[in-house]
């Protein structure tokens, strides 16, 4: 799964970066079950196509449609400079099955120690 190309970007009320992204293929149940592993998934699967939101505290919140190709990527304002590739990184970990899991964490520790630091100095 990768990104086509981005749709649209705006910035939201709160400073945050929202990122419009088209995929070329759908998001699947699969990948939703690899987003488990990094953070909380909302699934709502009663309705015709199910709705999903994904939420990673201090890094990015994705949402969309299973089934669908477009992904909706809120980027926090504080340490989108950190974070910016982190959906990139989902996607192209997910390929890696298990051993995606493990390197994707790996460096997700490295990035949420950095999160981390910022967060102790602006204290």
């Amino acid at each position: 799964m990768r990104i086509s190309r981005s749709v649209q970007s705006r910035v939201c009320v709160d400073g945050s970066l929202l990122k419009e992204f088209l995929l070329d293929e759908p998001l699947t149940g699969e990948f939703i079950g690899f987003l488990r592993n990094f953070g909380s998934i909302r699934l709502i699967s009663h309705m015709k196509q199910p709705y999903f939101s994904f939420e990673k505290e201090d890094f990015i919140s994705i949402k969309g449609f299973v089934g669908d190709p477009s992904a909706e990527v809120r980027y926090r304002k504080k340490y989108q400079d950190l974070t910016n590739d982190y959906f990139h990184l989902l996607l192209f970990y997910y390929r890696d099955g298990e051993q995606g899991i493990e390197k994707l964490k790996g460096i997700e520790r490295s990035i949420q120690r950095k999160i981390d630091i910022r967060k102790d100095l602006s204290e």
